[in-house]
């Protein structure tokens, strides 16, 4: 469940609703992609396209010029964030975009890090060591502060399995914004067999005093 501040990462950027088309890119996986070896995306919100183009072992298609839109790794690729003071790595993602705005400057990253719908356990696992890096190299919880960051507690978990977990909103203040949240997967295939999906979203600071991106840092 998507809630309070975190609703800008979706709202300011159309393309989040390409999230969407997860269910039926994992629906579509070969086995044989998902055994090559992951190459990395290496960007940083708020540089050239070009940058990150050079620093990533993974080919991604160039901007269209004076356009807001996204691409997406043409292999299976994991997601390194190369702030140095606010790094952090991801699995594999099956599902990846990478936004870029009308000045062909990187403004956001919409992604499932992983290459399939998962158990609790492994998504809960991922979505995990993922808050412990941000934790590690300064981000912090912004929302919700009633009910904290994912655990694995039996809250955490029941909430999880009846599809009503909120997401948690992180911050690099005057930097970044980060969006987690974990929802249900149904495959009418296995209707018996539950398995789940972390949502991850990356994107400038927004100042929601004034509601605009800050420029990063």
């Amino acid at each position: 469940m998507i809630t309070g501040k975190a609703t800008h990462l979706i709202r300011n950027h159309k393309y989040w609703a390409a999230i969407a088309i997860a269910l039926m890119v994992f629906g579509a996986c070969k086995a044989t992609e998902l055994l090559a070896p992951a190459k990395e995306i290496a960007l940083i919100v708020g540089e050239p396209w070009k940058d990150m183009q050079a620093r990533s072992s993974a080919e991604i298609g160039p901007v269209f010029e004076g356009r807001n839109w996204y691409r997406q790794p043409t292999e299976l690729s994991r997601l390194r964030f190369a702030d140095p003071a606010h790094a952090f790595i991801t699995p594999p993602a099956k599902f990846f975009t990478v936004g870029f705005d009308d000045k062909g400057l990187v403004d956001g990253v919409r992604m499932s890090p992983q290459v399939e719908p998962l158990p609790l356990n492994d998504v809960l696992r991922i979505a995990l060591d993922i808050q412990n890096q941000w934790r590690k190299s300064g981000w912090v919880l912004e929302e919700p502060i009633e009910f904290p960051a994912y655990e694995d507690t039996p809250e955490w978990r029941r909430k999880i399995e009846q599809c009503t977990a909120n997401s948690t909103h992180w911050q690099v203040k005057d930097k970044y914004n980060a969006l987690l949240v974990i929802s249900c997967f149904r495959d009418e295939q296995e209707a018996n067999k539950d398995s789940y999906l972390v949502t991850l979203a990356i994107g400038p600071y927004i100042d929601y005093q004034s509601d605009a991106p800050v420029k990063p840092k």
